[in-house]
């Protein structure tokens, strides 16, 4: 009874939120879609943050340190990394130049660079096939753990989330859901961080010695690189890095950068992501996969023997649940629940402005009125959801390989355009086109018969092949013309020179 009360509670609150941020919220598409480009920093920083940290953070990241020992950190790093890049150097430009233009989605930023409309189908069909997975990933995130606390089927937890994001990307828009991060980012870290002492406190009261003591005597692979398996020698951790790294490419980041208030806010999130998120944040999953975690399967008399598999993706939740007290457990379930919100919803907004923004008003019905905008991006975000649902429901893989095997292969198809359409004045709509297509039918090659990717996580060899053809091509192509320089590049660095 307690767990309902709880889960209706916090069901009213969000509604609440979303109902307020509709009053408040002006009725045009540049608000609803982008919060007026009125984010500041604080709220941004919640908002960026905890639109990358979701039930993969809390859920997957722990799970595979939990198997395979502490290297895949350099993961994480690789993100931060990411991260950084995009505040620094994409994200600036990209601002100013949607902000001089009053560009909606950075996908039409990319098919006025290059001058295609082609290209704009061809970015939104690969970064939505890509992004509709990752929900369903937070909604599956959120059924595991209500399956871990009361043993009901994952379809419950799946439904309860999607009902919340209905209400907070429906009713709310963007502006809703860069707002409902920060209460959302602040649940989440207090319940992960929180779970955490509790755990140290009641099962090590010596502290993270103890679980040393135990992984060294029972499995101490576990403490140190390349893993029990093997996994990650130097060359693998290397490549994770990169992988990590091509956050800058995940499309519901970088439209957080196109609500962003001023300039100044990108002086500011470099530094915050690499210190609060990077050395503070993403210590607690860390903590959690690599040590409290594989101590608690291998010590005596454990209630929690080892597992592997889809089994070691609620590892935290089961924990939680077995030696925490049960109000404690509701508790912590919330963080999950808010760890799914939070990226869930910007994921789903991001995806429905694809979806609204470049393919229906921007290639099948150019003239339509804002109105119009909002509501083909309003019915986009209904069935956006029922589909990550179906795939939810099937749950074909495990958490973590919804992240790592489909969505960054996938969102890393645009980087080379991106970048080179932010930073590159040669790169040309020919080198574009034949390079992210070249690297999705690589990509889909790869996941039909893997073989062909030699061994490589497919974002690397895909992206070798993109990067290759779009650099050749694009030095073997008229450059674009005098139009395109001044509106991408003078009057970007104009603008961007002029005092805040």
């Amino acid at each position: 009874m307690m767990i309902i009360i709880v889960l209706a509670a916090f069901g009213v609150v969000v509604l609440l939120m979303a109902v307020y941020g509709y009053k408040v919220s002006a009725k045009t598409a540049e608000d609803y879609m982008l919060a007026g480009r009125g984010i500041g920093i604080a709220v941004m920083f919640f908002f960026a943050l905890f639109a990358i940290s979701s039930v993969w953070t809390f859920y997957a990241y722990p799970s595979i340190l939990y198997q395979h020992g502490p290297g895949f950190v350099y993961f994480i790093w690789g993100c931060v990394a990411g991260f950084v890049i995009l505040y620094m150097f994409i994200g600036p430009r990209l601002w100013a130049v949607c902000r001089l233009n009053r560009f909606l989605s950075p996908i039409e930023a990319m098919a006025a660079r290059y001058e295609s409309p082609g290209l704009r189908l061809i970015i939104s069909v690969v970064l939505l096939g890509s992004i509709i997975p990752y929900i369903a990933d937070q909604s599956l995130g959120v059924g595991l753990g209500l399956k871990a606390l009361l043993g009901v089927p994952p379809v419950v937890g799946i439904l309860y989330i999607s009902l919340l994001l209905i209400l907070i990307v429906f009713l709310g828009g963007m502006r809703i859901t860069a707002w409902v991060n920060v209460l959302l980012g602040l649940v989440y870290t207090v319940a992960f961080l929180g779970s955490l002492i509790f755990v140290i406190v009641r099962v090590f009261p010596e502290g993270l010695s103890g679980a040393v003591e135990i992984l060294q005597s029972k499995e101490p692979a576990l403490l140190t690189t390349p893993g029990p398996e093997g996994l990650f020698r130097p060359a693998v951790t290397s490549i994770v890095f990169l992988v990590g790294a091509l956050a800058f490419t995940w499309p519901h980041i970088v439209i957080s950068t196109m609500t962003a208030q001023d300039k100044t806010i990108f002086k500011w999130m470099p530094a915050l992501a690499l210190i609060v998120a990077g050395m503070l944040f993403y210590t607690i999953p860390f903590i959690w996969g690599s040590l409290v975690a594989p101590a608690i399967s291998h010590m005596p008399g454990t209630l929690v023997p080892p597992v592997s598999g889809k089994d070691a993706d609620n590892i935290v939740q089961m924990i939680v649940t077995r030696y925490l007290p049960s109000w404690f457990s509701v508790f912590v379930l919330m963080g999950v629940i808010a760890a799914a919100i939070s990226t869930a919803a910007v994921q789903l907004m991001t995806s429905s402005i694809i979806v609204a923004r470049d393919v229906i008003h921007g290639l099948f019905v150019p003239g339509g009125s804002d109105q119009f905008l909002i509501r083909t991006t309003k019915v986009s975000v209904i069935g956006i959801l029922l589909l990550s649902m179906v795939i939810a429901f099937w749950y074909p893989v495990e958490l973590a390989q919804y992240l790592l095997g489909i969505a960054i292969p996938g969102f890393a198809q645009w980087g080379p355009s991106l970048v080179g359409g932010i930073l590159w004045k040669r790169a040309t709509k020919e080198g574009a086109v034949t390079g992210i297509v070249a690297g999705t039918l690589y990509l889909i090659v790869g996941f039909v018969y893997q073989p062909v990717l030699f061994g490589l996580h497919p974002a690397i060899p895909t992206l070798l092949i993109n990067v290759t053809l779009f650099v050749v091509i694009s030095l073997v192509t008229s450059p674009p013309g005098d139009v395109v320089i001044r509106v991408f590049f003078d009057e970007v660095e104009d603008f961007l020179s002029k005092k805040a």
